[in-house]
Parts: structure tokens; sequence; C-alpha cells
């Protein structure tokens, strides 16, 4: 999953630190994530299905799940072929770069970065450009089965990003390249599905 990586890259030199200024490869400017427990209401001692086998199967249920909202992380302009003698090269900013509704296909303007003159440095800044951001939704629906008091067997099933909603990696960042701009990882898995069976005592 190398989109996990940071983007944001060193200074193009160690002559001028103050032009590799810039924010922090795990910028992330929002951030939401809210987890919940809910208890259904089946099964002994509850509203309804207190009493009766019935109670055996729908009663000991619960849902529990963790939601993520993020913005994304600031990623680094390059070039694809560089003017430096194979120093590091980054392009000259005349542009702000960025795309009212950006997508996977175009997902910066890159027509605002274009290559410095040889053996210069560009005057583009570090991290001036954020990827995409994360939607995730985890969910756990656990049933308790408690005989004898102090014993329990608790099945569980538990989905994890479970809209199957993916999250996008970093851009090609390199200008003057075939596909840049392009997004072509992601940083996580699609939909996983898993089962669990724990004995307690």
């Amino acid at each position: 999953m190398a989109g996990r990586r940071r983007a944001v890259g060193n200074p193009q030199t160690v002559t001028n630190l103050r032009a590799g200024r810039g924010p922090s490869g795990f910028d992330v400017r929002q951030r939401f994530v809210a987890s919940f427990v809910y208890e259904l209401p089946f099964g002994a001692g509850k509203r309804w299905a207190s009493s009766g086998p019935i109670r055996y199967v729908l009663g000991g249920w619960s849902v529990t799940g963790i939601t993520t909202l993020s913005t994304g992380r600031p990623f680094s302009l390059t070039l694809n072929t560089g003017v430096n003698n194979g120093a590091p090269s980054w392009p000259n900013r005349i542009g702000p770069g960025t795309l009212s509704n950006p997508d996977r296909a175009h997902w910066f303007k890159d027509s605002d970065f274009v290559a410095p003159a040889p053996n210069t440095y560009g005057n583009v800044a570090r991290g001036v450009l954020y990827g995409p951001g994360q939607v995730n939704l985890d969910v756990s629906f656990v049933k308790n089965n408690r005989f004898r008091e102090r014993y329990n067997l608790q099945f569980r099933f538990e989905t994890f990003n479970l809209t199957n909603t993916p999250f996008f990696g970093f851009p090609n960042t390199a200008i003057g390249g075939p596909t840049v701009g392009q997004i072509t990882t992601t940083n996580t898995d699609n939909r996983d599905l898993q089962f669990a069976l724990k004995f307690e005592f």
C-alpha cells in the first residue's frame, strides 16, 4: 500500500533550508472520529422478547462501530526530468495548482508548475497540495450467550470499511511525466469481513 507513504519529501538543498519549509507529512487539517455501542432491547430483562425461547435467539445482541472522516495529507511536486545533474529538482509554481472538482484522473492542475532553468532550484514550496481525504465505517455485531452466571460464549461478526469506500493515495507528482496528477493507489483494503467465537469464563 504505497499510498500510505509520506509525500512531502526533503528540502531541495541544505544551503537554503528556509525554502524547504512546509507542513508536516502528517498534517491533517480536519479529522472526526466517533465510536458507538448500542445494546439491542431484546432478551431477558429487556423491553421486547424478554421471555420464552425467542429471548435466547434475539437477546444478547449489541452493535458497535467507529466512524472516521478526515481531510487529506500534503504532498510535494517534483520534476519528471531533473535540471540539477542528479540533485533534487522541484518545479517553479506559476499558479495555485488546485482544481475545483479534482478526481482520480486529474487531481491537480499540473500546468501551474513548470521546470526552472537548468542548474537552478524551483520556487515551489514543500507540501503545497493535499491528497484525498478518508471516509470509513467499521461495525461489529456481537452476541453474548451467558449461562451458569460465570460463562459466556460470544459470537462476533465484524466489518471493516463497511461501505467499501476507497481511500485513495497520493497522485503522481512528477511534473512532465505521462501520468502526472493521476491517482493509481489506495491506502486501505476493500471491505473486510470476519467472524470470531470466544469463550469467556
